[in-house]
C-alpha cells in the first residue's frame, strides 16, 4: 500500500509493508495535523482509501492543553473508507507530486528526473512500488541509473 499526503509543508508519500505498519497512537497536535489533511491509501488491487481517526478517550481543554506537554502519545481507532478504485494514470500523478515537492527522501540515491522517468515508464502498481522501495532503500547499486 502506497500512503500520500498533502499538507502545508508539502506533499509527501510513504509505503506501508505491513497491516501493523499501521500507527495505533500518535501526539495530539499529530492527530488533528491529520484530521486537517488526510491521507489517500492507494492499494496493489487498484482500491484507494482513506482512513478516519477516532481517538480512544476524550480530553477536555484544560487536557488538550497539557497533552502537548505530559503525554506523548495518545491512543487512536482508524475507520477505513474505500473512495473507488484508482487508475494507474492518477497514482503516477500523486507520486509525480510527492517526488516535485521532495526534499532528498525520495531524491537522496536518484535524481528527480530520473525518478519520475523510472515511475512514468511502470506498467502496474507492483512496478510502481519496486521503483519507490528502490528509491527510498538503495538505490545506488542499480544498473538503470547509468546511462
Amino acid at each position: 500500500m502506497i500512503s500520500f499526503q498533502q499538507n502545508s509543508k508539502g506533499a509527501f508519500c510513504y509505503i506501508v509493508e505491513q497491516p501493523q505498519d499501521f500507527a495505533t497512537s500518535c501526539t495530539l497536535s499529530g492527530y488533528y495535523r491529520l484530521q486537517q489533511h488526510a491521507e489517500l491509501f492507494f492499494d496493489a488491487h487498484g482500491a484507494k482509501y482513506q482512513k478516519e481517526l477516532l481517538l480512544k478517550r476524550r480530553f477536555g481543554k484544560w487536557q488538550k492543553l497539557l497533552s502537548y506537554v505530559y503525554w506523548g502519545k495518545v491512543p487512536f481507532e482508524s475507520i477505513w473508507h474505500q473512495l473507488g478504485s484508482y487508475s494507474l494514470p492518477e497514482l503516477k500523478s500523486q507520486i509525480d507530486v510527492c517526488i516535485q515537492a521532495d526534499d532528498d527522501v525520495l531524491t537522496q540515491f536518484i535524481e528527480a528526473d530520473h525518478l519520475q522517468k523510472l515511475v512514468s515508464q511502470a506498467r502496474h502498481f507492483e512496478d510502481v512500488y519496486m521503483v519507490l522501495c528502490g528509491a527510498i532503500y538503495n538505490f545506488e547499486d542499480d544498473d538503470s541509473l547509468e546511462e
